[in-house]
């Protein structure tokens, strides 16, 4: 997901919805991105890795979305997207784990949202990475919860409140998803925010249950970004507490900026991980994207990463169901690659 992309679909969905049903009217949309790079991936361990890699700028996926003018200014919406690999046409098969949600839009109230989708605090980890969290240089590669946590991109069975798109640039998402028997499922979190002109702040919470309800993984976020016209200032800092055993609490914060030359963008950002005990893991990463047209885009991506103590953190190995050619890394060790891609939306 990109990070323009991800903000987008946040905060132009009520607006959109809204307009369908100002004008009495019902659309369903075929929308989607294709992006296949190539990739060279070095770990510490492992032998150099060259590879066709997907998802270096945004996440790869075929989606449908609809809207219904119910009248009395409410409104029905349904939203279906689909991961794909296109370097293999999809091997793993056609399904909808991205996202599958049916809602109710008031045009007063909100949104009722129900189904699976991205998690409240996910939305502020990632539009404020200058990668969009996609590709090498995101900021997750730094950050081993996304294995410890299964909620912590997207949660199944989930019912949403979404505040209105009018409150004076006030908005909010606020989660519940009950565990319906299977384990680390349940969860509930939060977010709310203020985008005004150039600025954008938001907070977010959230409580997991593990290992049958036994121990919990809390996390809190807090990001922001201020678009200076010549460059887009961007900072997370995050603590995450898993009491599983003796527990262990995550420090991340990430700072990082998108500066736009014409029709291209230089994107940077570097990433701390503090696991305590001598653990943690530091990433530098830039890029170069030309946009060039309105729906095409030529990216290269270089990312450095350095594990510290019994981590061992991968630029292409955080999110192994998601990323092709995994490479394990010696704990401890360091982990660099660099791509260049082609990314298409539709």
């Amino acid at each position: 997901m990109s990070r323009t992309l991800a903000r987008s679909a946040f905060l132009a969905t009520f607006a959109a919805y809204a307009g369908a049903a100002a004008a009495q009217s019902s659309s369903v949309t075929l929308f989607g991105t294709i992006d296949i790079n190539a990739r060279q991936v070095s770990n510490d361990g492992s032998p150099r890795k060259n590879l066709m890699g997907t998802d270096g700028l945004n996440s790869s996926r075929l989606g449908f979305r609809g809207t219904e003018d119910m009248g009395g200014g409410l409104t029905a919406g349904f939203w279906l997207e689909a991961p794909m690999t296109p370097n293999d046409g999809n091997s793993i098969g056609l399904n909808f784990r991205r996202r599958s949600t049916v809602s109710i839009i008031g045009q007063t109230w909100g949104e009722l949202r129900l189904g699976r989708d991205y998690t409240p605090v996910f939305w502020t980890r990632a539009l404020y990475d200058p990668f969009g969290f996609n590709g090498i240089g995101l900021s997750g590669n730094v950050d081993p919860n996304g294995l410890l946590q299964p909620t912590y991109v997207r949660s199944s069975n989930a019912v949403s409140y979404l505040l209105p798109a009018r409150l004076g640039g006030v908005y909010g998402q606020f989660t519940v998803a009950p565990s319906e028997g299977a384990p680390n499922t349940k969860y509930y979190g939060g977010r709310l925010g203020y985008a005004k002109g150039p600025f954008d702040v938001s907070v977010a919470a959230s409580r997991q249950s593990l290992n049958g309800g036994a121990n919990r993984f809390d996390t809190w976020v807090v990001g922001g970004s201020y678009n200076a016209g010549f460059a887009t200032l961007e900072g997370t800092y995050s603590r995450d507490r898993n009491d599983t055993g003796a527990g262990t609490t995550f420090r991340h914060w990430m700072l990082g900026t998108v500066v736009p030359i014409d029709v291209a963008e230089i994107h940077a950002s570097y990433n701390d991980m503090d696991a305590g005990a001598g653990n943690g893991a530091r990433m530098a990463a830039i890029g170069l994207v030309y946009n060039a047209s309105k729906r095409s885009a030529l990216y290269a991506t270089y990312s450095h990463l350095s594990n510290e103590g019994a981590f061992k953190q991968s630029v292409d190995f955080s999110f192994p169901a998601a990323v092709s050619g995994a490479t394990p890394v010696t704990p401890g060790g360091t982990s660099r690659a660099f791509e260049v891609g082609i990314r298409h939306l539709f």
